[in-house]
C-alpha cells in the first residue's frame, strides 16, 4: 500500500475552507488532510482512517497508510551575494480582447457615419483633389453668364 503524507492546514494553507470528501465539513486551521494519491480527493485524517485507509470519492479505487515522517530534508545552496528570487505579478495594462472589440466597432461606425453622410463620392473627390491634387473637374467660367441670366429673369 502506497504511504500517504498528513497535510496540516493553517491560516494561509491552500486547502483552508474546502470541503472534505467523507464528512463534508470544511477544513479549519489545526485539522490535518489527507490528499488521495488517485483522485486527488481531500479528507480529514480520521475520515481517512475510519474508512479503512481508503478514498471516499465515488469510483475511486485511491488507498493509502498514513506516513507521519516528515520527507528527508533537501539541501539548498543561495550563492553569496544573491538574494532569493521571488516571482512577482503586476497587474495588466494591455487592451483585453473586450476593450479591442469595442476600439474596432468604434472606429468602424464613424467610417460608417462618414460614408453615411457624406456619401463615398465626397470622400473619394476630397481625396482626389487635395491629397492627389488631381483637378479633375471641368471649370464652370462658360455656365456662369448663363446662370446669372436665369437669377436676373426669376428674381
Amino acid at each position: 500500500m502506497t504511504p500517504v503524507r498528513v497535510i496540516p492546514i493553517h491560516d494561509e494553507s491552500p486547502f483552508l475552507g474546502e470541503e472534505c470528501a467523507l464528512c463534508r465539513s470544511a477544513f479549519m486551521p489545526g485539522d490535518e488532510v489527507i490528499v488521495c494519491p488517485e483522485c486527488r480527493a481531500r479528507h480529514h485524517v480520521h475520515c481517512w482512517t475510519a474508512f479503512d485507509n481508503r478514498c471516499t470519492a465515488f469510483g475511486c479505487a485511491g488507498r493509502g497508510e498514513i506516513s507521519r515522517t516528515p520527507p528527508a530534508p533537501q539541501n539548498i545552496t543561495i550563492p553569496i551575494g544573491r538574494e532569493s528570487s521571488r516571482v512577482r505579478t503586476l497587474p495588466s495594462i494591455s487592451i483585453g480582447n473586450a476593450q479591442g472589440c469595442l476600439v474596432v466597432a468604434i472606429a468602424l461606425s464613424i467610417v460608417l457615419f462618414a460614408i453615411g453622410c457624406f456619401g463615398l463620392w465626397a470622400i473619394a473627390d476630397y481625396i482626389m483633389l487635395e491629397i492627389l491634387d488631381w483637378d479633375y473637374r471641368t471649370p464652370l467660367e462658360g455656365l456662369l453668364p448663363t446662370i446669372q441670366a436665369i437669377a436676373l429673369l426669376v428674381g
